[in-house]
């Protein structure tokens, strides 16, 4: 009888708040792997909404009770008024939870903060150069060849076509002469 109380209560400290966090699928996942806990699940689940009595559940030993634990703590079963019921909702919340973020198609061509390549379509290629400068140059800035070659080096490995187009392009202004470059003005 003492084992069933810690289980008990295990069960109980495990108990998920429904505000608290949603689980991450693979838990879910691992969390339905054993076929005991999946078998309970599904006992649950064909209860219906009102669930199955609590008490029951862990009358049935000490292992019962350690999957019924695993179960509520993983969000897949909830405790309410000494009843256990399906929360299937848990499903959905965790999928949801982790569906990608929409990137601009900039984002893409940048891997650890490094520009793989510059885009031959030049609508992106404008959209990646504004990125560029954006992060790299202050308005208020002169700015030597070397300095603007150190800069691209932080992000691109070819500064010299890198400095091209962005004086091409119009996001750089270059003096006659080369030696000072400024951020164009809008």
């Amino acid at each position: 009888m003492a084992a069933q109380t810690f289980y008990a209560s295990q069960a109980e400290r495990f108990t998920l708040d429904p505000e608290g966090p949603v689980p991450h699928p693979t838990q879910i996942a691992s969390s339905l792997a054993d076929p005991e806990r999946l078998n309970l699940f599904a006992r649950v689940v064909c209860a219906g909404p009102e669930g199955l009595a609590s008490g029951d559940l862990r009358a049935d030993g000490p292992q019962a009770a350690k999957r019924l634990a695993r179960l509520l703590r993983d969000g897949l079963l909830q405790e309410r008024n000494e009843r256990i019921v399906a929360d299937t909702g848990v499903f959905q919340e965790a999928v949801e939870g982790r569906r990608p973020v929409d990137t601009a198609p900039v984002d893409t061509l940048f891997h650890e903060g490094r520009l793989r390549e510059l885009p031959t379509k030049r609508t992106l290629r404008r959209a990646t150069l504004r990125r560029v400068a954006d992060r790299l140059f202050s308005p208020e800035e002169e700015y030597t060849e070397k300095q603007v070659n150190s800069a691209i080096l932080t992000c691109f490995d070819d500064p010299s076509a890198m400095r091209r187009y962005l004086v091409e392009e119009g996001y750089l202004e270059r003096e006659a002469d080369g030696s000072r470059y400024r951020v164009a003005r809008a």
